[in-house]
């Protein structure tokens, strides 16, 4: 392999969306043998930076399921929505009072101040047993963090819109909505929950962000190991040469790779691979 092309949540990430402390070591080490290192992430580039240690040798990174790419810090590629599209997806979104996130490649999430009062109120349902330790997390900081909330959305240059609801009746409708909708909308939607969804451009997703950092490295497909854990990795585990599941991925996703990790994200079942498979 002359490539290793990594997820970040629940891959290099454990569910407390912490980036472990020894991984850029053992990355450095596979750096060191002429192997690159590249992220593949649905997350944006302001979200990869701010939670990457500056000692992390990454040579290349796929933002937001592909929407952007980036080559040594330096965006080579990059995809976003029609203008039209987002608010006609936001303002269905906000009809039926579902948490939505704008994102751009450059900013993190943004939600319009106006609706907070009922993000409010569904946040304080009572959680379902269906609901991930991460998703708990994710409303907590959501609250806190007073750059998310706007007096107006930005509707330029958006490369994702993130959907939730811990009533997963009310996002189950949302996502069939999405679904019965996504060919008018020229949109693709993924999940990693039942309590979400995320709706990212059509035709674009991590596999042809990775092509397009392959050819700025001159490498194959077949040459790319993948590892990850949710929908959105399965178009790279089907380009790539070897594809494997983390421990903690479902049944689709493990089904799709030729090998899973013996340790969960949470166990640093990434680290603890690579070093049996490579070191």
């Amino acid at each position: 392999m002359k490539a290793i092309a990594l997820d970040m949540d629940g891959t290099i990430l454990n569910h407390k969306a912490e980036f472990p402390l020894t991984l850029p070591a053992t990355l450095a080490e596979l750096k060191e043998k002429g192997m690159c290192i590249f992220f593949a992430t649905g997350r944006t580039s302001h979200e990869i930076q701010s939670i990457t240690p500056d000692n992390c040798p990454l040579d290349g990174y796929v933002a937001a399921s592909g929407m952007g790419v980036y080559a040594g810090g330096i965006q080579i590629d990059a995809t976003s929505f029609s203008p039209d599209t987002v608010e006609k997806i936001i303002g269905e979104a906000r009809k039926r009072e579902i948490y939505y996130e704008v994102h751009t490649l450059e900013n993190s999430s943004r939600t319009h101040l106006q609706d907070r009062d009922y993000i409010i109120r569904d946040f304080q349902l009572e959680r379902p047993a269906s609901l991930k330790a991460f998703e708990i997390g994710f409303t907590e900081t959501s609250l806190e963090n007073d750059e998310q909330w706007v007096d107006a959305l930005p509707c330029e240059d958006v490369v994702k819109m993130f959907f939730f609801s811990v009533d997963e009746k009310k996002i189950g409708d949302w996502y069939k909505f999405l679904e019965q909708n996504r060919e008018s909308g020229d949109y693709a939607l993924y999940t990693t929950s039942v309590h979400n969804a995320e709706v990212m451009q059509k035709g674009i997703d991590k596999s042809t962000g990775i092509e397009t950092l392959l050819r700025h490295f001159d490498i194959r497909f077949e040459d790319v190991h993948a590892i990850g854990d949710s929908m959105n990795d399965i178009p790279l585990f089907e380009k790539a040469g070897k594809a494997t599941a983390m421990k903690n991925a479902d049944d689709d996703i493990r089904s799709a790779a030729g090998d899973i990790t013996d340790y969960t994200c949470d166990e640093d079942g990434l680290e603890r691979y690579l070093r049996k498979t490579y070191l």
